[in-house]
Formats: structure tokens, sequence, C-alpha cells
């Protein structure tokens, strides 16, 4: 499909079958032209749907109304007075529409959203409409509005993120994740770990201050350059500890650093990754602790060097086709040797 203006003006006035709109937002997430040109085009309609509206106001009415009150008049001097008076009505009725009504129009408006869902292995970046840029690890969601047009610039994250927040003092920055935890600063460099499937969350801070907070345990924290917080999903519990800043944000630039991780962590991390079931057979696998850094290698040659380095033996085995057609994911065994 071909997008230029015509496609856009049919995006935004929901012309658009569900098909097109999702290949739309794919290509408006791939592309800065586009964009540009897509924002560029929004603006203009939005403003020509106010101008729509306030065409709307039966102004020759009140046209009339006024003239026959001109007419009326017998001096000059009554018709500044009366001139003068319809300002003085007029004019705060203005700014209560420009300044309170118009806003909170704007407000109840249904936002239009992109969403956007990074696949196993992969690591997507996006530019939100502010110029914050976001890295989405694998099997991670993000949410976020075409426009902000709120006080508040926020997306809904289920997965692992790095935010590149655009520094702004008037508009805070917050990412929601599941379990009502609320990520917020107003420029500066954080990673969130939040799966829907994880009994914990963790908030990892790389420039500037942030606040993590739980709507649940009522908590809330003030992070510093080096520290991340360490949330318990379900009750919202929450402390803070000393972070390893590299190591767990690594993964945006395509490597996996494990410094003393128990086995357990490690195979929940490539499950993600690579898409994919690990069973271990044995209870003991998970107090296993590695030291290592994967960059480029497969999930066949990450499994060779841990059996390397540790007594443990693994079988993959290959996806079954569902009565649906689809297929199940690849299931890999570990056991000890």
């Amino acid at each position: 499909m071909e997008y230029n203006e015509s496609s856009i003006f049919s995006y935004l006035q929901d012309n658009l079958s569900a098909d097109e709109k999702r290949d739309f937002e794919l290509q408006l997430q791939r592309s800065p032209e586009l964009r540009k040109k897509f924002d560029e085009i929004a603006r203009i309609y939005t403003l020509s749907e106010n101008l729509i509206r306030q065409r709307e106001v039966n102004t020759q009415a009140a046209w009339d109304q006024l003239y026959r009150r001109i007419k009326r008049s017998k001096t000059m001097q009554s018709i500044w007075n009366f001139t003068r008076t319809a300002a003085a009505i007029l004019l705060p009725l203005f700014l209560i529409y420009q300044y309170f009504l118009l806003p909170e129009i704007n407000r109840n408006k249904i936002q239009q959203t992109i969403t956007i869902t990074s696949a196993p292995g992969t690591v997507t970046k996006t530019v939100l409409p502010d110029g914050s840029e976001v890295w989405l690890n694998a099997q991670s969601t993000l949410t976020y509005p075409v426009h902000f047009t709120q006080k508040t610039r926020t997306v809904k994250l289920n997965g692992e993120a790095y935010f590149k927040v655009t520094s702004d003092k008037e508009h805070r920055f917050e990412v929601m994740t599941p379990h009502q935890i609320i990520v917020s600063a107003y420029g500066t460099e954080f990673n969130v770990n939040a799966y829907t499937s994880a009994n914990r969350y963790e908030v990892t801070l790389a420039k500037g201050h942030v606040e993590v907070s739980s709507d649940v345990s009522k908590s809330q924290e003030t992070l510093i350059s080096g520290e991340k917080a360490i949330i318990e999903a379900v009750s919202g519990n929450m402390q803070v500890a000393s972070a390893d800043t590299y190591a767990e944000t690594a993964w945006k630039d395509g490597k996996m650093v494990f410094r003393r991780e128990k086995f357990e962590t490690i195979t929940e991390k490539l499950s993600r990754k690579f898409g994919v079931n690990i069973q271990m057979e044995d209870e003991k696998l998970r107090e296993y602790i590695f030291t290592a850094t994967f960059t480029d290698e497969s999930l066949e040659e990450i499994l060779y060097l841990l059996t390397r380095s540790t007594p443990i033996s693994y079988t993959i085995s290959n996806p079954q086709q569902l009565n649906d057609s689809t297929y199940t994911k690849r299931t890999i065994k570990i056991t000890t040797k």
C-alpha cells in the first residue's frame, strides 16, 4: 500500500479497514518521513476541525440582535457603551471556552493509540511523539497515543523496555505497568522490566532521577543513578538496591550479560528472547550460579557453552502443529549428567 496525503486523511477520519490501519501504523513507526508528514497533516486537520466547530455557532442570530440594538441607539455614545458592554460579556466567555472548555473537550476525546510488539529474538526501537526513544525487548508490548495531548505523557508497558526520555519540565513522563506500578520522570534514562508473568518487577536508573510508585501498596521511592527498585508484582512492596546498570541494560545493544545469576533467571531470559519453553528436570539446577556474556550466539550455541562449564545436558523438541494450524513452541529439557 502506498501511503500519501490521501491515506493519512483516511486514517485520521477512521476510514481505513482494520488491516489497512494496522499496516499504516506499522509503517508510521518505521518511516521518519511518513511520521513527519503525518504530524504536519494531523495539526492542520485538528485546526480545521476546530474551525468547523466554531462555525457551528449561530453568529448570524447574534449579529442580528446586535444590529437591532445599535439601530435603536440615538447617539454614538450609546453605541459605544453597548459595544463595550458586549465585549465585556463575550471576552470572558471566549476565554472560558479557549482555556477551560476546549482542553476538557480534547481530554475527553478517544485517543488514537499505537501498539508495538517486539517478536522473540528481536529488539525493537521506536520514537514517541515527543521525541523520546524507546528500545523494546523480546516479547514486550508498548502502547502510546499518536499525540501527547494531556499534561502527562503516559505510555503502557508489558515486558521490558529502555526509555531515553526527552526533557520537558511541564509534562511529566509516566510508564504504567501491570499491577498498577507507575514509573515517572521529566527527562532521564531508565530500564523497566515488568513482564506480566514475572513475580517481581525491576526499575533500573541509568541517568537522572525517577519516581517509582505502587497504587496497591501506596509506597513510593525516588531513585538516583546506579540504583534500582525491586517491586513485588502482587503486593506492590518495593525495596531499593544498588544496580549493575551495564548488565541490566546491555540487552538493548543485543547482549545478554549475567553476573552471578541463578540458572533459573538465565533460563527465563533465554525463554523470552528465543520464544521457547525451557524445562529443568532437576530442581537443583535452579540454584546453579553463572557469570557469562553472550552477544550474537544462537540458542543452541548458548546451551552448548553452558554444558561445557556445568554438568548438564539438554534435548530440544521440535514444534508440533495444533488443530488450528498453529504450532507449539520448541521445548528444551535440561537435566544433570
